[in-house]
């Protein structure tokens, strides 16, 4: 993804409020965390996921237009369209304390009056007066800073959802199967910040999620170094060579070089296919 402007850059590495197209976005609490995994998706989908035909649109039109034909039609509906939309009242902070049903109804989509499943914009109310019609294209331009605000890396514009698809099940084979706790989460970060369950409800949730990126970091950094030590050796050298900084990923989990694949049977194949 092409990198943000400066100022949004440093706003989002303290986990502070942004402001951009007249829009006050604000990071995620932690509080929220359930609600915001619900509607996650819906920013960090990959776009070329979809039929070739919705490449060129808003993603939030895409979203509209799926779903709205979707229940024209009487089928299952891809829910991304709302999860978007919910996505945007907790980071606008809308309704903060009510209930996510009645939340969700602060935000009213607007349609073309002569095609329904073209989609206009979203209509909401600040501070309870000012009304405001976010277009397709604002969403479009505000996703990478949500996205950055609140702990989410997206993936290029162009990148092949199957290569993506290949490295995720090759991660989920090789990495160990962990029961994800988010009390389990926070009690261990209280316990190595000494902060109380309490006070990180009020983080951003993109701050607890880098709290547990540089302990896993230290951590494995000792590990790998102890190991060193011993005379352990990785192929591609000590995956975390630094506490401080993570390594650069060079190349794709899903691809392998064809010497190693099948025990060189591969390169066998492509030089008898050659002659």
């Amino acid at each position: 993804m092409n990198p943000l402007p400066l100022h949004i850059e440093k706003a989002v590495s303290r986990y502070k409020t942004v402001e951009y197209l007249g829009y006050k976005l604000f990071p995620i609490k932690v509080r929220e965390i359930e609600e915001f995994t619900q509607a996650r998706p819906a920013i960090e989908f990959v776009q070329r996921s979809l039929p070739t035909t919705y490449w060129a649109k808003p993603l939030l039109s895409a979203y509209f237009e799926l779903d709205i034909t979707a229940v024209l039609s009487g089928q299952n509906q891809t829910g991304l369209f709302s999860r978007a939309v919910q996505f945007l009242v907790l980071a606008l902070r809308l309704g903060e304390g009510l209930p996510m049903e009645e939340r969700l109804q602060l935000m009213h989509p607007i349609v073309d009056t002569e095609d329904p499943t073209k989609l206009k914009g979203l209509r909401f109310v600040v501070n309870g007066e000012e009304q405001r019609l976010m277009p397709p294209e604002h969403f479009q331009i505000l996703r990478p800073i949500l996205a950055a605000q609140n702990g989410i890396e997206l993936e290029a514009e162009d990148a092949n959802p199957e290569l993506l698809e290949a490295e995720r099940d090759i991660a989920d084979q090789n990495g160990p199967k962990l029961e994800f706790s988010l009390h389990a989460l926070m009690s261990t970060i209280s316990t190595l910040t000494g902060k109380t369950l309490e006070e990180m409800d009020e983080w951003s949730i993109a701050e607890l999620m880098d709290k547990q990126k540089d302990f896993n970091r230290v951590l494995r950094f000792v590990t790998c170094a102890v190991a060193e030590g011993s005379g352990a050796s990785w192929k591609g050298g000590n995956p975390y060579p630094s506490p401080f900084f993570e390594r650069i990923k060079e190349n794709s989990s899903a691809l392998i070089a064809m010497e190693s694949y099948a025990g060189g049977a591969g390169v066998q194949a492509m030089q008898n296919a050659s002659e």
